[in-house]
């Protein structure tokens, strides 16, 4: 598994046998891998079908549950992503150190916009390299609402889809582009710092495709399991969307799929 490189030092050197992956996936938070894609990840890793994933943050803004101190949890959560990633049968992990979302100063944490104060041009040009270096059939990322609001995550969707077009223009090479879906227009609470309820319902987009878990339910459960500082957001996962740990949800956005067509099920996405 590749080295983590920080936030100013450029992505580590690629693995002398690093291939052209079936997938990239780029994320804000440890933890939102194995949630919106554990049983996706653990299929293609079955079918021998290479996955690279992006993570913008360690979460060290999250809680420690009094498993660590707040100043070590970053590198503790960074440890759970990378075992969880293990479970999965993800080779190729990049870890930034960006700053991550901090509504108040409940945590004993100042106040932080997170990825929304880090400049663009200190990010798109990182995963543009990365997209070059693993040419991806498929990208994968949070749609334009964030799924729930979270700050972190709208500005993820931002960055992916502006750096894609930057790789397209360079290489001519055209990913498709898929963003965590829910079946359902989100219905939980609305945090301070987050998108209002409004905008999050309008910006909401359907499933095109769906990944039934199957099998490899087990799988996810064991890799849901190494994010023990996430332990209250693994039950809340569960108490609210109990059924995406046996259905995984995408919106494909490019090339666009007919809304009139509805979700297909796929064994990974196509």
């Amino acid at each position: 598994m590749s080295h983590a490189p920080s936030a100013t030092a450029p992505p580590s050197a690629p693995p002398a046998e690093t291939e052209r992956a079936e997938l990239m996936l780029v994320v804000p938070h440890p933890d939102d891998e194995v949630f919106g894609c554990g049983g996706l990840f653990s299929r293609m890793a079955d079918a021998g079908k290479p996955v690279v994933t992006v993570t913008l943050t360690r979460g060290g803004a999250g809680r420690t549950l009094g498993l660590c101190t707040q100043a070590e949890l970053a590198a503790v959560r960074e440890r759970e992503l990378r075992a969880a990633l293990a479970v999965l049968g993800v080779p190729h992990a990049y870890v930034f150190d960006y700053p991550d979302f901090v509504p108040d100063g409940e945590r004993g944490l100042a106040a932080h916009a997170g990825l929304r104060e880090v400049p663009d041009e200190a990010v798109l040009p990182r995963l543009v390299t990365l997209f070059k270096r693993h040419r991806p059939r498929s990208v994968v990322t949070f749609p334009p609402n964030g799924a729930n609001g979270h700050p972190d995550h709208v500005v993820t969707h931002a960055w992916v889809v502006r750096a894609l077009a930057c790789y397209s223009e360079a290489t001519g090479e055209h990913p498709a582009l898929y963003f965590f879906a829910n079946e359902r227009p989100y219905q939980g609470a609305v945090r301070e710092g987050f998108l209002d309820a409004e905008t999050i319902r309008r910006l909401h987009l359907p499933p095109t495709h769906l990944v039934e878990v199957g099998p490899y339910i087990e799988n996810k459960l064991r890799a849901m399991a190494q994010h023990e500082t996430q332990a209250r957001s693994v039950l809340a996962f569960m108490r609210l969307y109990p059924r995406r740990l046996l259905v995984e949800a995408f919106h494909r956005a490019r090339p666009s799929y007919p809304d009139e067509e509805g979700a297909r099920t796929v064994t990974w996405l196509t």
